[in-house]
C-alpha cells in the first residue's frame, strides 16, 4: 500500500513473534544446560537482576549448570507476554512457572521421595536486535510466590 502500512505491521509481529520465541528459547535452554543456546540470548553487556543482585555476561553464562547442579531437573513454562516494539529496541514483561525438582529423604536417609520447588515468576525485560536477531539486554526476575509440592510416583508398570 501507498503508506507502507501493512509492511510495518507485518514487520512488527515478526519482531513481537521472534521476542517471544526468546523467551521460550530461554527456559528451553535453562531447562537441558544447552550453553550454546543459553549463550546466544544475551546482549554482551546484559544486565540480569535478582533481588538486589545484577550479574553480567560471565555470571549468566554459570545460570543453567548451577541450576541443575542443585536440582535433579527444571522445567520453566512460559505463559503470558506482554511485549512493547520501539524500532530496534523493545520491553517486556514475562510470566513463568518454574518448577524445580529434588530429590529429599525421610527416616535418616533411608525413604527417598521427590518434591518441586516452584515459582510464580515476573520477568520484566529490555530486548535489542542485534546482529539482525532480538537479544536480552536486561531481564530481571520477580518473584511472586513459592512453594513445595510432594511429587507422587504413578504405578509402576507391570
Amino acid at each position: 500500500m501507498e503508506d507502507g502500512h501493512p509492511r510495518d505491521a507485518f514487520a512488527s509481529l515478526r519482531d513481537e513473534l521472534e521476542i517471544r520465541d526468546l523467551s521460550h528459547r530461554y527456559a528451553r535452554a535453562l531447562d537441558r544446560d544447552d550453553a550454546a543456546a543459553w549463550r546466544a540470548l544475551f546482549s554482551s553487556d546484559v544486565a540480569f537482576q535478582s533481588g538486589d543482585s545484577v550479574r553480567g555476561l560471565e555470571d549468566v553464562l554459570r545460570i543453567p549448570g548451577d541450576q541443575l547442579g542443585r536440582y535433579r531437573k527444571t522445567l520453566h513454562s512460559v505463559t503470558t507476554q506482554n511485549i512493547v516494539l520501539d524500532g530496534t529496541t523493545a520491553s517486556g514483561e514475562v510470566y513463568c512457572i518454574a518448577h524445580h525438582i529434588y530429590e529429599d529423604f525421610h527416616q535418616n536417609e533411608r525413604f527417598p521421595f521427590d518434591l518441586s520447588h516452584n515459582f510464580l515468576i515476573r520477568y520484566d525485560d529490555d530486548y535489542a536486535r542485534e546482529d539482525g536477531r532480538w537479544v536480552f539486554t536486561r531481564r530481571r526476575i520477580i518473584t511472586e510466590a513459592r512453594f513445595v509440592h510432594q511429587i507422587i510416583p504413578g504405578p509402576a508398570e507391570a
